[in-house]
């Protein structure tokens, strides 16, 4: 070899052949790294998680079985006053309800920033379900815009049974949605 040669072509592909597998490592594990320290999809599923959670089992649960687990056991007066917009001091003093803000509030009631989208519906075969309190007026059981379209929505659900003491019918079950983006 003589001392006046440059780069060959195998050295050019070598070099480049390095560069190319630097450049490729880091667009495959820098995003990784940083993970941990982004908001993304998997915070919305735990709030909604936690949210339908709490709603079902404390909330708006039988104030007897408020606490106890997994009851899914809505309370029909509590579920009336907390849909209908009652105060809360008014309906913890009147049927022993749990909840601190009622549906005009659900961000305070779950604890969630005012930046999250909360929708809360409770259904029964596909619609919206409505409960009659003893005035006659139909209560629909639902809070929180529309979640809009073509964003990312989580959503979380429990089927939760609500009994009404006063016509004597066995308890009727409907699925409790609550949608968070």
């Amino acid at each position: 070899m003589s001392g006046d040669r440059a780069q060959t072509v195998l050295d050019f592909v070598v070099g480049m052949s390095v560069f190319l597998v630097a450049v490729g490592f880091t667009f495959a594990f820098v995003p990784s790294l940083l993970e941990p320290y982004a908001v993304g999809e998997g915070a919305t599923v735990i709030v909604a998680e936690r949210g339908a959670a709490r709603l079902a089992e404390s909330s708006l649960a039988e104030p007897s079985l408020a606490g106890a687990g997994s009851t899914a056991t809505l309370s029909h007066a509590c579920t009336i006053a907390f849909f209908d917009g009652t105060d809360p001091e008014t309906a913890s003093e009147e049927s022993d309800c749990a909840w601190t803000a009622n549906a005009d509030d659900l961000h305070a009631e779950l604890g969630v920033d005012d930046q999250r989208g909360l929708n809360l519906t409770v259904t029964q075969h596909g619609a919206i379900e409505r409960l009659d309190p003893d005035d006659g007026t139909a209560v629909p059981m639902r809070a929180g815009p529309a979640p809009p379209g073509g964003t990312s929505v989580s959503s979380a659900s429990r089927i939760v049974t609500i009994d009404d003491p006063e016509d004597g019918d066995p308890p009727e079950t409907y699925r409790l949605t609550l949608r968070v983006w």
